[in-house]
């Protein structure tokens, strides 16, 4: 379990929340990209199978990179509610509503865009 000081955003070892953010986003874009790299060389490989792999794979790795500004937001939310930073909690959990309701609308007026 993560145990963080109250009011400080501090990890208990000493790690602070900016460094969590930098370590999610530099490995998580590195997962993605790797795993973009790995599509397409399935998909040169010129075998139907393995093109198909290859497209799910790329797909995948976007999917991976897209995700990444909402897992920075989770996170944020579950530090400052660990260390009882309601007002930083809050507006954390506001921006992730906002963004819900961003993929909702999108999801629902996608047909009428074209």
């Amino acid at each position: 379990m993560i145990r963080i000081r109250p009011k400080t955003g501090v990890l208990a070892g000493g790690v602070g929340l900016e460094r969590l953010l930098a370590a999610l986003l530099q490995y998580g874009t590195w997962v993605g990209s790797f795993v973009m790299a790995t599509g397409i060389v399935l998909r040169a490989s010129g075998f139907e199978s393995a093109m198909r792999a290859g497209s799910v794979a790329m797909t995948a790795g976007v999917c991976i990179v897209i995700v990444l500004p909402v897992a920075r937001l989770v996170l944020m939310l579950a530090v400052y509610l660990a260390g009882r930073e309601y007002r930083f909690a809050w507006i954390a959990a506001f921006v992730l509503l906002i963004v819900a309701a961003g993929c909702v609308a999108g999801v629902r007026l996608g047909p009428l865009a074209g």
